[in-house]
């Protein structure tokens, strides 16, 4: 029996399953039973490798698997269960990870992981107690950190932050009449704009930062006419106009400060008529960034 390697599990259930269905028929001390155990022992030794090699080898704690070359074949792993199929932990504090996945996949073949959810909750998550969630890591520093079809925002992602500043659209566009529509809120600056009769673009400035300030300054077409407005004290529930007069025809830039040091910055256009083909009366566009 020294040829049973004590490591291989799979030998010692067999044995312990074909003892287990044998009856014994006469008394444990005689001779016919010594002969049912050793026949019993002998066809699980010579058995036992035929049904290993029909399934696989046992997994073995600590070491290779297999013990050398590689698996030719997929190993599944299924379950019905109303948690996860599989867990994998390392619970060892200070260092040590729970899993590592490697492969040799050419571009455009299968990822190293695959998560795909067959119904509509998600496909992955990832959490942590530390300040960082994670690393993407490429050879080629140009290359993409990620690729996504996706085409909706994403909530808490700051895809629009370039070089620590937050950019924002500025897009009104309405009929007559249209009431105050806020516009904008960004880094404390708060924009209304409304399309009265006439038309009448009619666009107000408020602040949720008191003491706060805005200057703007804008064109307006014909003979690029210069027009200045400003306040120096912008408090909440203000309502600075952006332009009193001289609304339409008119391009400019509005610039709003708080007395942290936070600022915001509007590049816009505005104009008041029959515009964009007839479908708008009242227009105030343009682009917004926070500083």
């Amino acid at each position: 029996m020294s040829e049973i390697r004590n490591d291989d599990r799979a030998w010692v259930e067999a044995v312990d399953r074909y003892v287990a269905g044998v009856r014994r028929e006469r008394p444990r001390g005689s001779a016919n039973g010594r002969y049912v155990l050793l026949s019993a022992l002998v066809l699980a030794v010579t058995m036992s490798p035929v049904a290993i090699g029909a399934t696989g080898s046992v997994l073995r704690e600590g070491k290779r698997n297999p013990s050398g070359g590689a698996a030719t074949r997929e190993t599944e792993m299924i379950s019905r269960v109303s948690s996860y199929g599989t867990r994998q932990s390392n619970i060892r504090k200070g260092n040590g990870g729970g899993a590592i996945y490697g492969c040799r996949s050419n571009p455009g073949r299968e990822p190293c992981v695959r998560a795909n959810n067959l119904q509509t909750g998600r496909a992955f998550e990832f959490e942590t107690d530390g300040d960082e969630v994670g690393f993407i890591k490429t050879k080629n520093p140009n290359g993409r950190p990620f690729a996504t079809n996706a085409t909706g925002v994403a909530a808490g992602l700051n895809a629009d932050r370039v070089d620590s500043l937050n950019a924002a659209k500025v897009d009104f566009r309405a009929k007559v009449p249209t009431a105050s529509t806020q516009i904008l809120n960004l880094g404390g600056l708060l924009l209304t704009a409304a399309c009265g009769g006439g038309p009448d673009l009619d666009v107000r400035a408020s602040s949720s930062v008191p003491d706060s300030m805005i200057h703007v300054s804008w064109t307006r077409d014909p003979g690029n006419q210069p027009f200045y407005r400003q306040d120096n004290d912008l408090d909440p529930g203000d309502a600075f106009s952006i332009m009193l007069t001289n609304d339409d025809s008119s391009a400019g830039t509005l610039t709003y400060a708080t007395p942290a040091g936070a600022n915001v910055s509007v590049t816009f256009l505005s104009d008041q008529g029959n515009l964009l083909g007839g479908t708008t009366a009242c227009i105030f566009s343009g682009t917004a960034f926070q500083g």
